[in-house]
């Protein structure tokens, strides 16, 4: 994994308009999104001009050594009952190894320090295996499920709902860094 200090969290600009489009739209992401069709460019620009207007939600482009590499976003933000809902991804598939694990660690520390969120909750197809590991890994549990909530093709597919708060967040986030900075010894 690379060092966690090469990673840093910059906020949504319109200059990073077509990268993200792209990312979205690409083969290893659109699969395990909600919606898995493909977003015509007037469509995510529309989504992007509204994005950066909306205080309900915070977005953050991920850079390794200053370069973007993924997208992470809260939306629904509660600030009244402190809560929000979350999603990610890497779109550059040469980053290195452990991003997602570095870009988690920044995100979440984000959200619940300087936001001051108290829970994260997420949402995550039945079938992203990969996801569902990767959340539970950063601490996250399973507090129900969507059932055939999704259409894919030949069947619908089940949402996981999994949370997160800020106490449990703390426990785990001392662990994962340390494994982080164990790793780059």
């Amino acid at each position: 994994m690379a060092d966690l200090v090469d990673y840093k969290l910059n906020s949504l600009r319109q200059e990073h308009s077509s990268l993200v489009w792209e990312w979205r739209n690409s083969g290893h992401i659109r699969p395990f999104m909600n919606h898995d069709r493909l977003i015509p460019l007037e469509e995510h620009c529309k989504w992007m001009d509204s994005t950066l207007q909306d205080a309900g939600k915070l977005v953050k482009v991920c850079f390794y050594r200053e370069k973007p590499i993924g997208l992470v976003q809260f939306t629904q933000l509660d600030r009244l009952n402190g809560t929000c809902d979350w999603g990610f991804y890497i779109g550059d598939q040469s980053s290195p190894r452990g991003s997602g694990k570095a870009m988690g660690i920044l995100a979440l520390d984000l959200i619940f320090e300087d936001e001051q969120m108290r829970k994260v909750n997420a949402q995550i197809l039945e079938f992203n295996q990969k996801s569902l590991s990767y959340h539970q890994r950063l601490g996250f549990v399973e507090e129900g499920r969507l059932s055939r909530q999704i259409a894919r093709p030949h069947r619908y597919a089940d949402v996981v709902l999994m949370g997160l708060f800020r106490e449990q967040w703390e426990a785990r986030s001392t662990a994962l860094k340390k494994e982080a900075a164990e790793a780059n010894e």
